[in-house]
């Protein structure tokens, strides 16, 4: 025998062109010389089927097929002792002669080898299984089919299927099997199911009915282990293979029930997961929601019928005859599955993927009145509320308008709430430590729970006494006839009514500082800091300040708590300051008037700047040099309808893939929305427009030389000023006196340039130079060499 070396793969071979020659049996040599000088080779198309073999053209050694189970052995015979042409060939012995097979080449021959001795395994096998009863025996069979498969050197999807299709048909037939003859079966199809293949439906009942019913369920818990790992990290159709899922789900309660080993289940969970940050294989989690979802609606749904439920539809299928075919003990599926799903949920990539897929709530009406079931999901509820990221948080409310959410389920107004609403109280809390808006997340709990605030008020509860103030002090009650039960409510309870009082008094606090007046401007000067912004602000009335500038000041976010009092605001400048997220999200939640805001150079994040979508009246906008990524500021523009002049140069929404910052005058490709247009400018018409400032700048304005004390009157409204001025020597004499305040604004005794920070360096740098040439001709002649020289040193 001559074969390849064993490590080679091979695939099934179903047809081919083969040299055919038939060889007589003759025990002499003088016999066999004879036979070889007289034999005579056939070219033959022949094709391999399960029980014989034929040839197309049907004529000479294959005018009849052969039938492979009157085969007595098969293998690759050498014949070039007799023929040199010839070095080896497939050799089938029958009982009147030998066949030989000859192909183009050693590979090609060994291929059809370990086809023919496949095809000829499974035959003799299903004899044996046909003609005997004994348990033992079938199991032997059994065993030893799927260790020729194990061990083959054919490395093809076909070999597995007639394995597991023998198989099946045998445990169809057999009705009953002992436990050890069981325990053999069980060990040897273990490695089968490990396979690309995916198990047929009569083997995956057969591993169901064991799991659930075998004497040895520890035994299929080992065995069954990477089968079911192979099932859940491949991409498994379970609407169409609804057998496999049965089996993973009974596999996965098996698994659970086993009290010598409690560690098993998490065991098993982390090793799906693996022990990295994220899990390698991204259809682990939908598989397992898939089981899961399943599991819970074949042991609580009593109708044949489904909720028109998206995740439902898109995890468990179009068939689901097996959910309802399949009962399951509702206390035994819960306990299983809840802390399944309680051990996914602790694993942060998962957290982010589970979330949508609980969202709408996809279990039947059953299951959420039963307490061990809503009480199973309590902690992966409060995993949700404690995440960092929004879209976690935001599967806990109603998707649209009459779905009911999680927030409502736990309510203490819910007939499904577990705990008197002591949950629904600690999830509250930890939503409202995480939220990033306030004001954003007291409305949307308004909206949904409002009666259930209610109602802990009236049982007396602090917390929610304070949150439904807030409520009413926000504003976030649009419905006149909601609002006044709140406020009966509220009075009902001691704390509620001093409350109440409180807020009033501050309302006509406001009120009457607003009434009480006091300047519209003010510009706190540099290096100052929070406490002395708080001694300004607490000096005297200011409900009249609409414009304050904080530019190259000290301040922190901690000032915001003072800027939140004042009732007029509209223009803020933050330039250059300490100031950050935390203030931010106070100043969005509380000042609603805001027009303009520069926070150009502060500490602020995409965390805080996502706050500013609340301000509606929000219309000029500069994020220069702070840390803005492009998808933050895309939300921001589409958020802000009144948003007519921003300025994010400097950021991450301004740069190239290199990150390297994109120079002006170089178009963006994607125009989608206003904040993707190519940037233009337009020197006839006065307008710069593009995808990193916007604007309309103002035009330059001219002064006397004498009116220097109506300067910072002529300033526009919109501009927020505060002058620093600076001197400068040319020819050891003083040239007029350059101020530049906060917003980029240059004047002069004699002129005033307006050129706004927004504005281009090549427009600034050209409007300098025209006012430094025009001063400086007013007082020389051009035409001297030392005044020619000078303008050259000012030009560089």
């Amino acid at each position: 025998m001559s074969t390849l070396e064993s490590n080679s793969k091979f695939s099934l071979v179903s047809s081919g062109e083969l040299q055919v020659s038939h060889v007589s049996p003759h025990k002499r040599v003088i016999g066999k010389v004879f036979g070889s000088i007289n034999r005579r080779w056939e070219k033959h198309t022949v094709v391999l089927t399960d029980t014989q073999l034929y040839s197309q053209e049907k004529y000479g050694i294959f005018s009849m097929p052969i039938f492979l189970d009157l085969i007595q052995h098969i293998d690759v015979v050498t014949v070039s002792t007799w023929e040199p042409a010839i070095n080896s060939a497939v050799q089938l012995r029958f009982t009147d002669g030998i066949v030989l097979l000859q192909a183009n080449g050693p590979y090609e021959r060994d291929q059809w080898f370990h086809s023919l001795l496949w095809k000829f395994s499974v035959l003799n096998h299903k004899k044996s299984l046909k003609m005997t009863s004994c348990p033992e025996i079938i199991a032997k069979e059994l065993k030893s089919l799927v260790k020729i498969a194990l061990k083959s050197q054919l490395h093809d999807p076909q070999v597995w299927t007639d394995c597991l299709v023998l198989i099946s048909n045998q445990l169809n037939h057999t009705n009953s099997l002992p436990p050890n003859a069981l325990e053999e079966i069980i060990e040897a199809l273990g490695p089968a199911l490990i396979q690309l293949n995916p198990p047929t439906p009569e083997l995956c009942d057969f591993f169901s009915r064991y799991c659930r019913d075998g004497p040895c369920a520890a035994t299929a818990v080992v065995v069954f282990a990477p089968g079911v790992h192979s099932i859940l990290k491949h991409n498994v159709d379970f609407g169409k293979y609804t057998y496999i899922r049965t089996f993973a789900r009974d596999f996965i309660i098996a698994l659970a029930s086993q009290d010598a080993c409690p560690e098993s289940l998490p065991c098993f969970v982390h090793t799906m997961h693996s022990p990295g940050a994220r899990c390698p294989h991204p259809r682990v989690l939908p598989n397992l929601m898939a089981v899961f979802l399943a599991a819970i609606w074949s042991a609580f749904d009593t109708k044949c019928s489904y909720r028109r439920n998206s995740s439902v539809n898109l995890l468990l299928g179009s068939n689901r005859t097996e959910i309802t075919n399949n009962k399951l003990p509702k206390e035994k599926v819960t306990s299983c599955f809840m802390k399944m799903i309680e051990l996914c949920a602790t694993h942060e990539d998962w957290v982010k993927e589970m979330a949508p897929l609980l969202h709408p709530i996809p279990f039947p009406e059953e299951a959420l009145k039963f307490p061990p079931f809503v009480m199973g999901m309590v902690s992966v509820l409060k995993r949700f509320a404690g995440d960092q990221r929004p879209e976690v948080r935001e599967c806990l409310f109603p998707m649209r308008e009459g779905k009911e959410s999680w927030i409502q389920l736990i309510a203490p107004d819910h007939n499904c709430c577990p705990d008197d609403g002591k949950t629904f109280c600690d999830i509250v809390r930890t939503l409202l430590e995480r939220a990033p808006v306030r004001r954003k997340l007291v409305r949307q709990l308004a909206h949904s729970c409002l009666d259930a605030f209610r109602l802990m008020v009236i049982r007396g509860d602090d917390f929610f006494v304070r949150m439904l103030s807030e409520m009413l002090e926000s504003d976030v009650i649009e419905d006149k006839e909601q609002k006044e039960q709140v406020l009966s409510t509220l009075c009902s309870n001691p704390d509620g009514a001093r409350l109440y009082r409180a807020m009033c008094d501050r309302q006509a606090a406001l009120c009457n500082l607003a009434q009480l007046g006091g300047p519209t401007k003010l510009t706190m000067p540099a290096h100052s800091t929070d406490t002395d912004v708080e001694k300004v602000l607490s000096s005297g009335p200011f409900g009249n300040l609409e414009k304050l500038s904080l530019a190259f000041t000290c301040v922190t976010s901690d000032c915001a708590r003072h800027l939140v009092k004042l009732p007029n605001l509209q223009h803020l400048n933050l330039w250059c300051t300490q100031f950050g997220d935390t203030g931010l999200c106070l100043l969005a939640e509380h000042c609603h008037r805001l027009k303009s805001l520069n926070l150009c150079e502060t500490l602020v994040t995409d965390e805080g700047l996502l706050a500013l979508t609340e301000l509606k009246t929000l219309t000029c906008l500069n994020l220069n040099s702070t840390k803005l990524s492009a998808q933050v500021f895309e939300e921001l523009v589409n958020k802000l309808p009144s948003l007519a002049s921003y300025d994010i140069r400097y950021t991450e929404a301004c740069q190239n893939k290199d990150g390297t910052y994109i120079r002006e005058g170089k178009p963006v490709q994607n125009g989608a929305s206003k904040s993707l247009q190519a940037e233009m400018f337009d020197n006839r018409k006065g307008v710069v427009d593009g995808p990193f400032l916007k604007y309309s700048p103002v035009p330059d304005r001219k002064h006397d030389e004498g009116d220097k004390d109506e300067q910072d009157e002529d300033v526009p409204d919109n501009e927020l000023a505060m002058s620093q001025s600076h001197h400068s020597q040319w020819n050891g004499k003083n040239i007029p006196t350059f101020t530049l305040n906060n917003n980029g604004m240059m004047s002069s005794q004699s002129t005033l340039l307006t050129t706004r920070r927004q504005s281009t360096p090549a427009a600034f740098l050209s409007a300098t130079r025209e006012f430094l040439f025009r001063d400086l001709g007013s007082n020389r002649k051009m035409g001297n060499k030392s005044a020619q020289k000078a303008a050259g040193d000012s030009k560089q």
